[in-house]
């Protein structure tokens, strides 16, 4: 399966600029989808190349109710064998659940056969995704690439929804387009109708288009006129959330049911903690370096204990550097970080850079 970690940009500054901290206890409706009862309406997305076991393992002791793992192509899950090397890819942990299952593909009758395969490996929910606009996926008729075709996206959404037990949710993550055409607009809406009546059970919508990749702002304003549209159907919002205040703001100016935190949560698992501080009524804690210590260090024994010493390097290396914005000599730590060799190196970079107390 292609690794498009290097595919996802670095973090913009955020659009929006808003207080650390509200005083008043926002109130929030627990998120459903389907049958599951997920709770607190900010969950993590799938995010390739980025959330392996180890950091949705991460994300739901720091307050994500709700994770996707990372985009599996669905032929990649139907070739999958139990080898040592590969079957993390499968691995689910006991504290994870709910956990959901990304599928993407180009062909409608190789979905239904890989969404079982998730459910038999433990996948409580199969999300399709039509969102990703990496030229990769698009060029080879896959993610994105669906969203200008109706017939087909509803094909897959059907396959899927016959495959899989009625108590499995399935979900779709969808990009408000390929682009701002009136066509794209009609097609967007074709397909989100269609899914909901063919059983579809919550649909994130990202609210930049295929053509915008991860450039400009996320229009908030699509998103709350989809929700309108949508009625009581389940719809997740996504996009331009890099801080707890900003997922507190779609939620309420959006009107959503929930939202999907996808780069935003890269190095920062610390944001459903403090979404969930927010909406109480409490500050945003930023963590000081002997607790992003712990959690670094945490993620690495979780990525060990899946992957092996062999391939921890290359994903620990990229968290270091991606961990390294909240550090306050940011800079440094990401160069220190980048050089690493070995984790004893990296060790090395955690002792020098994180001291046990202080910040």
């Amino acid at each position: 399966m292609p690794n498009a970690a290097s595919q996802i940009e670095d973090l913009p500054s955020p659009i929006r600029t808003r207080p650390d901290w509200r005083s008043e206890v926002v109130e929030l409706r627990p998120l459903v989808i389907g049958n599951l009862t997920i709770g607190f309406p900010v969950v993590q997305a799938a995010l390739s190349g980025y959330s392996d076991g180890a950091m949705r393992i991460v994300a739901r002791r720091l307050g994500a109710p709700y994770t996707l793992a990372e985009v599996m192509i669905d032929r990649f899950v139907l070739n999958l064998k139990d080898r040592a090397r590969t079957r993390h890819h499968l691995h689910i942990a006991d504290e994870e659940h709910p956990v959901g299952g990304q599928l993407m593909g180009s062909a409608p009758d190789e979905f239904g056969p890989a969404a079982v395969k998730l459910v038999e490996t433990g996948f409580d929910a199969i999300d399709i995704n039509f969102g990703c606009p990496v030229k990769s996926a698009v060029g080879g008729c896959r993610g994105g690439y669906h969203l200008g075709q109706p017939a087909v996206a509803l094909e897959i959404i059907k396959r899927v929804r016959d495959s899989v037990p009625e108590r499995i949710p399935v979900t779709l993550k969808m990009r408000r387009g390929i682009d701002d055409s009136n066509d794209s607009r009609d097609c967007f809406f074709q397909i989100l109708d269609g899914a909901f009546a063919n059983g579809v059970a919550a649909i994130t919508v990202h609210g930049r288009t295929v053509e915008q990749k991860y450039a400009g702002p996320s229009n908030w304003d699509f998103l709350r006129d989809v929700k309108q549209h949508a009625g009581s159907q389940t719809i997740l919002g996504s996009g331009d959330l890099f801080t707890a205040q900003a997922c507190l703001d779609m939620l309420s100016y959006a009107g959503v049911n929930g939202v999907s935190v996808a780069r935003g949560a890269i190095g920062n698992p610390w944001i459903f903690q403090q979404a969930r501080a927010l909406a109480a009524g409490s500050p945003a804690i930023h963590p000081d370096v002997a607790e992003q210590r712990r959690v670094l260090e945490m993620q690495c024994a979780l990525c060990l204990e899946t992957v092996g010493q062999k391939s921890a390097l290359g994903t620990m290396r990229m968290f270091g550097i991606k961990f390294a914005r909240m550090h306050p000599l940011s800079a440094d730590v990401r160069n220190a970080f980048a050089a690493t060799r070995s984790l004893e190196e990296w060790r090395r970079v955690v002792d020098a850079w994180y001291p046990l107390s202080g910040n």
